[in-house]
């Protein structure tokens, strides 16, 4: 296999190499006046329309073919230097000293106006964006990437064992890539690594999703493009000065956001005159209290579009004092762009706001094309253009197969990508490595050896060299492959050992046995044994998963005699109860033993209509307290009984009755949209509501069955963000029984109640204040959730404070049931403290009379979806 692998990798070493020995160009030094070096400035030839950027030493290689060419040496902040040169078959050393831009601040002028001129400017450049965001009907450009991640700071507790170790921070992450972007109008992308190299983790700071993105789209990552229609509701500007690079007039425009912090940009953005196309900008946003730096260096690709030719990505922040930055370097090349023909049109943009001019009457005929509307009118205004644009997209939506699709992508990796070598990229790289690089490269490709010799071969977790089982295995869990397609895989212990009055201390465990190939059949077996009650219990489950991509179905039975909540959605943890019990002897939980076996099954109509239905039979027994053991002997608390507390209830509870129940639902999420990975297709989150229909009926006289009942419900669920001020969680619900002749008490419609300080549910959707069991109906019920999360609140005003990703929020929790009539909470949150916790405070009313109040900690609200994310 080696002989096979090798002999490919050689002959493209060998063609580079001969290559390039015929090859000269250009290397040195770019310096300010000061004879500083400048990092990362852009070199571009104006001929191949390709170029490169300066190292963190303000170092530059370039190969070239012989020829004659003319360069054009940039950097953000100062005048441009375009040199003609002739290049041999060897390198030639040219030194630039750059000069900081000459700002003429009276180039432009507003004719009797006070208003800032930069506000014509980006009046324009805002009407224009949508005409460049269409105006490449295609295009392919190579990227080169390199990254780096590093540990800025730490505790003091921690430095000196930093230190002790040997660990060297500014190593902790570094990739190289060289890939092939494609891009087709209007959303198809094709990426292909050609080569890459990576050592560390980079924690979900990749900057891929920036680079395909545009500011030209109202939106830029999290935050509001300033050049989106909305941006004056976001933004002020101010002109900084007016100046000729190349032939064009740059303006430089200050980006002040109305209010700093997450969602804007603050920086400088310069904009060509006439073209109204970004020339290069300087922007730096906030996500979560990480800041995210973003330069850009824009040039003209075949004198027709401002395309980036260099961008610089700077990540940086702290959790729990540890303050790290990553940086990411994308110098673009070889461009071949394709123009949208309906858009090559020629014509002038008009500030009607201050302009007076006489403007031609666009045709209007609907076989008239866009772009004899441009040409038509020669002379736009803002808002015409913007209404042109507008038709345009919305015709070229409706001729779309799916135009809920918003992105589709494909990624793939050359075979040889993660072999290329040393010498491979010394030939390859168009950004010369620093010394400081070089050594860090040696030093993480010596590490990575001496870690692959310590990989197990099996690459199974929690598997010995030998192929046995360790007790690390059994206490934390594992995963194993038996053979292709199939695995056996045994949940950690640790995490299911808990302790409750009825069984004592119990302990549960996973085992599943799964064949995973087109389709996926898996079964599972759940032991569970009660120490006090020296019982033995468990459940069974199979289930098969069939169909293709997002219209996956899924069928199951399951069954057998285990332990469950009178709420199925386990209001109380296991975890917190077992604490209570045996620290605070304090006992919430209320349980019952079913025997039972149930049949579901999910069939999805479309990616975005689900079809769910069940039947279950069981023999529900009621249960008693078997132990009163505790850790806390000095309290003097008994445990409560393990019988629920609720008004309509009709005690005494029988100690067994069975149940026939069948269900049905629909759940849809109408106006969803999706990304297309390498041909899956994924929903995005929270971009439709989701509303359910479900239907319950209990069956009398079948296996004995006491259940007589009939229950219809309808929720609605959404999150959604209003602007840049936070965001919104909506979920409302409302049931009733239409039939009531006998309901267990299991089949009671639940509330996630709480009643204890420490938060383990959502907290979109859960009570703080409410008793678990004591206002669950038979009856009807409405109820409504609603939580806010503010960008910027009162804490949260002071930069300190949201510069740590502090989040706060306020809430309020509504419930209506023939007893619990008009329940209210209301309450206050801090989010996100360490990026981990928050801390809440509630109080709650019934009918506008105050009832109770609470502190309470939780887990954050932002954890669902990670720490850190670019998007």
């Amino acid at each position: 296999m080696k002989a096979i692998t090798t002999i490919p990798l050689f002959i493209v070493i060998f063609i580079l190499s001969s290559q390039l020995h015929a090859q000269g160009g250009l290397k040195g030094h770019i310096y300010n006046s000061q004879k500083e070096a400048l990092s990362y400035a852009a070199i571009f030839v104006q001929e191949t329309e390709s170029g490169t950027t300066t190292n963190a030493e303000g170092y530059y290689e370039l190969r070239l073919q012989p020829g004659d060419y003319q360069i054009v040496f940039q950097y953000l902040g100062y005048q441009s230097i375009v040199k003609k040169v002739s290049i041999g078959s060897t390198f030639k050393t040219i030194d630039i000293t750059l000069k900081a831009e000459a700002l003429n601040l009276q180039s432009v002028d507003v004719v009797g106006s006070s208003e800032d001129p930069a506000y014509t400017v980006m009046r324009k450049a805002i009407a224009k964006a949508s005409y460049h965001r269409q105006q490449l009907d295609s295009y392919q450009v190579e990227i080169y990437m390199k990254g780096s991640g590093r540990l800025k700071d730490s505790p003091k507790l921690f430095e000196n064992m930093i230190k002790k170790e040997g660990i060297d921070s500014t190593i902790a992450f570094t990739s190289e890539s060289v890939s092939i972007l494609k891009y087709q109008r209007p959303n198809t992308y094709e990426e292909e690594v050609i080569s890459i190299y990576t050592r560390g983790n980079d924690n979900n700071t990749s900057p891929n999703s920036y680079i395909r993105g545009s500011f030209y789209e109202p939106k830029y990552g999290e935050a509001v493009s300033p050049l989106s229609p909305r941006a004056f509701g976001y933004y002020k500007f101010k002109h900084e000065g007016y100046f000729i690079d190349q032939g064009y007039g740059i303006n430089k425009i200050r980006v002040i956001p109305r209010s700093r912090g997450e969602g804007v940009f603050e920086g400088v953005i310069y904009i060509v005159e006439d073209w109204w196309s970004i020339y290069s900008l300087s922007l730096k946003t906030y996500q979560l209290g990480f800041e995210i730096q973003i330069d850009q260096t824009y040039a003209p690709i075949e004198s027709a579009a401002w395309l980036p030719v260099n961008q610089q990505f700077l990540i940086g922040g702290s959790i729990f004092g540890f303050n790290f930055e990553y940086l990411y370097l994308a110098a673009m090349s070889n461009y071949d762009i394709t123009l949208n023909p309906e858009l090559e049109a020629t014509f002038e943009v008009i500030d009607e706001t201050i302009e007076e001019v006489d403007i031609n009457p666009i045709a209007s005929e609907e076989d008239t094309t866009v772009k004899e509307k441009l040409e038509t009118g020669k002379e736009l205004t803002r808002k015409e253009l913007r209404r042109l644009m507008r038709e345009y997209e919305k015709a070229e939506r409706k001729e779309q197969e799916e135009p809920e699709v918003v992105e589709n992508s494909n990624f793939t990796i050359d075979s040889l990508a993660r072999k290329r070598d040393s010498v491979y990229w010394q030939l390859i790289r168009p950004v010369p490595l620093t010394e400081q690089e070089v050594k860090g490269y040696q030093r993480a490709d010596s590490i990575a050896r001496v870690e692959a010799e310590e990989v197990d071969s099996l690459e199974n977790i929690g598997v010995n060299k030998d192929g046995k089982f360790n007790f690390l295995s059994i206490i934390g869990g594992g995963s194993y492959k038996v053979k292709e397609g199939h695995y056996f895989a045994h949940s950690a212990i640790w995490d299911r050992f808990f302790f409750n009055p009825v069984e004592g201390f119990n302990l549960n465990a996973d085992l599943s046995y799964a064949i995973s190939k087109e389709n996926r059949f898996a079964i599972t077996l759940t032991p569970r044994y009660a120490f006090a009650r020296k019982k033995l219990t468990g459940k069974g489950n199979i289930g098969y998963t069939f169909g293709e991509g997002l219209k996956k179905h899924h069928t199951q039975i399951e069954g057998g005699r285990y332990i469950h909540q009178y709420n199925a959605d386990n209001p109380l943890s296991y975890l917190f109860n077992s604490y209570l019990n045996l620290f605070e002897v304090r006992n919430y939980i209320r349980l019952y033993e079913k025997d039972y076996i149930k049949l579901s099954h999910a069939h999805k109509i479309k990616e975005n209509w689900i079809i769910n239905a069940n039947v279950e039979w069981a023999d529900r027994q009621h249960l008693n307290n078997n132990t009163d053991w505790t850790i806390a002997r000095g309290i003097d608390r008994e445990y409560e009984n393990n019988i629920f507390l609720n008004r309509e209830y009709n005690y005494p509870i029988p100690s067994s009755e069975r149940a026939f129940v069948v269900g049905l639902s629909l759940e849809a999420r109408p106006w969803q949209r999706y990304r297309i990975n390498n041909g899956v297709k994924e929903p995005i989150n929270n971009s439709s509501p989701t509303i359910r229909l479900s239907y319950k009926q209990g069956i009398p006289n079948i296996g004995e069955s006491l259940t007589d009942y009939s229950y219809a419900q309808f929720s609605y669920e959404h999150r959604f963000q209003l602007g840049i001020r936070g965001y919104l969680n909506l979920k409302t619900e409302a049931g009733k029984f239409l039939s009531n002749n006998y309901t267990g008490f299991a089949d009671y419609r639940h509330f996630m109640g709480n009643r204890i300080f420490l938060i383990s549910a959502d907290p979109i959707g859960s009570y703080r204040l409410l008793p678990y069991y004591e206002y669950s109906t038979m009856d009807e019920f409405a109820s409504m959730h609603v939580h806010y999360q503010f960008r910027k609140l009162a804490i949260s005003r002071i930069p300190q404070v949201w510069l740590l990703g502090i989040k706060e929020n306020v809430f309020v929790n509504y419930l209506a049931t023939p007893m619990a009539k008009n329940y209210t909470e209301v309450g206050y949150s801090i989010d996100n403290i360490f990026r981990l916790f928050r801390i809440e405070a509630a109080v709650s009313f019934q009918d506008n009379k105050y009832m109770d109040w609470g502190i309470f900690f939780g887990i954050s609200a932002n954890i669902g979806g990670g720490v850190f994310t670019i998007e």
